[in-house]
């Protein structure tokens, strides 16, 4: 599995720097860059006192008009320094210096760059507004355009419930997706091809849990516990060369909910598929070397934990191991059932990239 959709300047795996390096850096905006358009369903968002800027390639631009142009009201507190948006029923907070966005008073999204406040103008990211109301965000990197479309969902929310003709629910299918925030024709490409594997997952088990549903109900009513599949996609380790988007899935169909997760790897220059290969230097030899390694000292450390013949059945599967980035490590992982019953969930470990 390591070798398949995964992750350039490369590194090697057994080179495990001890130590850290800490680095003052100041926002500064990019410069040398056409003037940035903003289209808001088509119409053009026209900012008179201060033009969007770039910043550690983020854009920000003036909030008040990217608010309205999406038919939201907004009001700022000067004492607390925080900006609130309100459109429908949704309320959307973010407050200066901070990197949360808040929608109904939950965590929606995490921005790299605060919003902030430049020549008396209040600023916010612009890709971090749009997920918040659940806006398509693309990005033209070429004659730098942003096209927001507010009838569509970048964030990926499905949720659906399937019930009896009784009234009485059956299941209830549920996906998320926390996309990739890059400003490039990468990251817009990954998250179509998210959204696009979303979508069909959806279709596939909402079609899986109501069949299976509607015949537990109908064969035992009196003891018919509902089924549920939750499925959340969420971008990982994003930086300027690869990104990974790790997707959980907890099912229940009856007896035991199971958990599983499945990750894959992309290039950020060209959204392409990437390769473990393609990060590190390590042969495929000295990976599952490296991989044995891990896992045998996480069976060591706790043996009940796993099956009897645990170290026998990872010789043999690994070819199921996963990975995906997350900061500056990569994470492999081994689903249940494999060297250990379902109860104990992934197993995991990490290494420094």
């Amino acid at each position: 599995m390591y070798t398949r959709k995964r992750i350039g300047g490369k590194t090697h795996m057994k080179k495990i720097i001890l130590g850290s390096l800490l680095a003052l850096s100041i926002a500064v905006p990019a410069l040398a860059h056409p003037p940035i358009t903003v289209y808001v369903d088509q119409q053009e968002v026209v900012f008179a006192d201060q033009a969007p800027v770039i910043v550690d390639d983020r854009t920000l631009v003036p909030m008040r008009k990217i608010f309205e142009a999406m038919d939201a009201d907004v009001t700022w507190d000067e004492p607390s320094q925080t900006i609130t948006s309100t459109r429908g029923s949704d309320v959307v907070t973010m407050t200066i210096g901070q990197k949360q966005v808040y929608k109904n008073g939950k965590v929606v999204y995490t921005m790299d760059v605060p919003a902030q406040i430049m020549q008396d103008r209040t600023m916010v990211p612009i890709r971090a507004v749009a997920v918040a109301f659940d806006a398509n965000v693309a990005w033209d990197g070429i004659n730098y355009v942003i096209d927001i479309t507010t009838d569509g969902t970048t964030s990926g929310n499905y949720s659906k419930q399937i019930h009896a003709d009784d009234g009485t629910l059956l299941a209830t299918v549920s996906l998320t997706y926390s996309p990739l925030t890059s400003n490039s024709t990468a990251a817009d490409k990954i998250n179509k091809n998210i959204n696009d594997q979303m979508s069909q997952k959806a279709s596939v088990m909402t079609e899986r849990l109501e069949l299976a549903a509607k015949a537990a109900y109908t064969k035992n009513p009196a003891s018919f516990q509902p089924y549920y599949y939750m499925g959340t996609y969420q971008a990982k380790g994003e930086g300027s060369d690869f990104a990974s988007v790790v997707l959980e899935e907890r099912t229940f169909m009856g007896g035991t909910e199971t958990k599983t997760i499945s990750a894959d790897t992309y290039n950020m220059k060209n959204g392409s598929d990437a390769a473990l290969t393609d990060i590190v230097t390590d042969s495929e030899k000295e990976l599952e070397t490296l991989m044995e390694k891990g896992f045998s000292a996480l069976i060591d450390q706790n043996p009940n934990a796993f099956y009897g013949d645990a170290k026998d059945r990872l010789s043999k599967n690994l070819d199921e191991v996963g990975f995906y980035l997350d900061n500056n490590t990569v994470v492999f992982y081994l689903n249940s059932g494999i060297i250990a019953p379902e109860s104990a969930g992934v197993i995991a470990f990490s290494v420094p990239r």
